[in-house]
């Protein structure tokens, strides 16, 4: 697992590469948190994100749930949007998902 974080004329991309699990939630929460502490809104890439599970999904919602910051979550991968359809929890996070027509057909 690593974070990447770019910035680019004031916007900040933090790419997640690997899993987002109770085994390195500590990590990524950190390189999160460090972020907002210097910008106003961030950008998530999970299109990297091999899997995810329950304290994965707390830190997007502890995330988004942030004082006076904007957290957006894009590009998610198979995994997240499998978790996050499991958990109902698209909505709430209120990013759009882009969903494979072939996941749509059950």
């Amino acid at each position: 697992m690593y974070c990447r974080v770019t910035d680019v004329n004031g916007a900040c991309c933090v790419a997640v590469d690997g899993e987002i699990s109770r085994s390195t939630v500590v990590d990524i929460k950190s390189d999160i948190m460090a972020v907002l502490q210097t910008h106003h809104e961030i950008e998530v890439d999970l299109s990297h994100v091999e899997d995810i599970d329950t304290a994965g999904l707390q830190l997007m919602l502890a995330a988004k749930r942030y004082v006076n910051k904007r957290v957006t979550f894009f590009n998610h991968s198979a995994a997240v949007l499998r978790v996050l359809k499991l958990a109902n929890l698209g909505q709430q996070l209120g990013d759009p998902l882009l969903i494979p027509a072939s996941d749509m057909i059950d």
